[in-house]
């Protein structure tokens, strides 16, 4: 199936939470696919990469989540979202980069693509 999206009430859910609010995260996590092998598998990330990697959203279209690709293809949507965005991508980063200082969170890149070599020479 295609990557869809879908929202329902919380009153849905068995064992939901009212109000369903939690605190502010410790750790926050951008997930990315590196068709290419040029991340490493993990990267704390400085508040500018932060900015950057929201800003630039890249990460690959892979088979089986994306009809019709058959090979990994470098994608980037801002904010890893871009079509669901009102606002200028960048006002979305300098909230993050915000609430991240403000709230001493730490931010990891995590790559579940290609390190060492891109797609077919690369390790997964």
């Amino acid at each position: 199936t295609e990557n869809t999206r879908v929202c329902y009430p919380l009153e849905h859910i068995d064992n939901v939470q009212i109000p369903a609010i939690g605190g502010h995260p410790k750790n926050i996590i951008f997930l990315t696919c590196d068709a290419n092998g040029v991340l490493p598998p993990v990267s704390k990330l400085t508040p500018e990469q932060i900015m950057y990697h929201f800003i630039s959203g890249y990460t690959a279209k892979v088979a089986g989540t994306e009809v019709g690709v058959v090979e990994p293809q470098p994608s980037f949507s801002a904010c890893f979202g871009e079509a669901f965005l009102p606002l200028h991508p960048y006002t979305y980063a300098k909230m993050l980069a915000e609430k991240v200082d403000t709230h001493k969170a730490n931010c990891w890149l995590i790559n579940t693509g290609w390190s060492g070599g891109k797609y077919g020479v690369g390790k997964r």
